[in-house]
């Protein structure tokens, strides 16, 4: 029996929920027959449904708005630096001790749902957004650090106020949590939302003011081959010059940042990252019936100590070399939909592969 849900069942049940008329209804109505004409209405039904709601949340944010509402301003008076970050190096995160421009935060809070803004700031940095996920890898860095860049243009005193961010970023769960643990954001409250066509970079808005930025590594940082060795290309991340993604909105870069493009700093190894962007290609991005041109469970562990030694020449240097952004002029923000979707999660298949045998066995 297959896992994935019925379309039809499932728009269905979201119909019936969200008190919209039923298929068979709507189809009756327009003089439409059968079991297509009943899945026309009912995405007509979805359409309409959705853009109501826009326009019912577009009104509630901009009362929102407002001083001292939801999305007021924090207090005039914050005392920083009461906290700090975790930055002692451990198994899960080794990096902690050898990267001096790992991206931290100050970010402030409030007391309670219904309480008001503490004047004390809460410092975090890289080790507890690996707690949140689970595991490190490279896209809570990536993720992490261009949310910094950005942070650093909407909230120029350094303090990051949480309940005035919302974030955007591809698929991929790790840009997810790290972009989750960083703002805050929720699905459910309509401050999260994921867009496959932003492939690897990274949206924030500032509610009330509605400033909006882009985030995206500079070209030498990405760990992927823009043609993959199957001969696929990698549509979703172009090389990160006049545009950063597939992203419908994002705006050109500025001719006179053009030049910035690039990182500012020399690959010791490349022919390492080369390595790197091709087992890539063999253990994430294998095309459907291609088989791998090496042994997955023979390089898994060199995978890893490919990725972070990547990720300490990036944290070597400061984010600005490494990571750009650019400003989304007049940026109208959507809700997400929450119509019934489900995927099957492939990130744990490998997960009892075989480790390496002992380096005495191998002689």
């Amino acid at each position: 029996m297959s896992l994935v849900p019925d379309k039809r069942a499932t728009r269905r049940e979201f119909l019936k929920r969200t008190g919209t008329a039923s298929l068979a209804a709507g189809a009756a109505v327009l003089g439409i027959a059968g079991a297509a004409g009943a899945e026309e209405q009912g995405d007509e039904a979805v359409r309409q449904y959705w853009e109501r709601k826009q326009k019912e949340y577009e009104a509630l944010e901009a009362k929102q708005r407002q001083a001292w509402q939801s999305f007021g301003p924090p207090p005039k008076y914050v005392y920083r630096g009461t906290d700090w970050s975790d930055d002692k190096a451990t198994f899960y995160a080794p990096l902690q001790e050898e990267c001096p421009y790992l991206p931290e935060f100050q970010s402030i809070f409030t007391e309670g749902t219904a309480g008001q803004y503490f004047k004390y700031t809460l410092k975090y940095g890289m080790k507890d957004i690996i707690r949140f996920h689970g595991h490190s890898c490279e896209a809570l860095y990536y993720t992490a650090a261009i949310c910094r860049l950005i942070c650093d243009r909407l909230f120029p005193d350094g303090v990051v106020d949480r309940t005035l961010l919302r974030g955007m970023g591809g698929q991929s769960p790790c840009i997810a949590d790290s972009l989750i643990y960083v703002t805050g954001g929720r699905l459910q409250f309509g401050t999260m939302k994921l867009d496959a066509s932003l492939g690897h970079a990274v949206v924030l808005q500032r509610i009330d003011t509605q400033e909006t930025w882009i985030g995206a590594w500079k070209d030498g940082v990405q760990s992927w081959n823009a043609i993959k060795v199957f001969g696929t290309p990698n549509r979703a991340n172009p090389l990160p010059y006049k545009r950063w993604s597939s992203w419908n909105q994002e705006p050109d870069t500025p001719e006179d940042q053009m030049d910035r493009c690039k990182i500012a700093w020399a690959y010791d190894k490349p022919e390492l990252l080369q390595k790197l962007r091709d087992l890539k290609d063999n253990l994430k991005y294998l095309p459907k019936g291609q088989a791998p041109t090496v042994d997955p469970d023979k390089v898994r562990e060199e995978f890893s100590w490919l990725q972070y030694r990547h990720l300490r020449e990036i944290f070597k240097h400061p984010l600005g070399e490494s990571f750009q952004v650019k400003r989304v002029p007049n940026f109208k923000w959507t809700y997400p939909h929450c119509e019934p979707i489900w995927v099957p999660r492939l990130d744990q298949k490998a997960k009892w592969a075989p480790f390496m045998p002992h380096p005495e066995q191998l002689l």
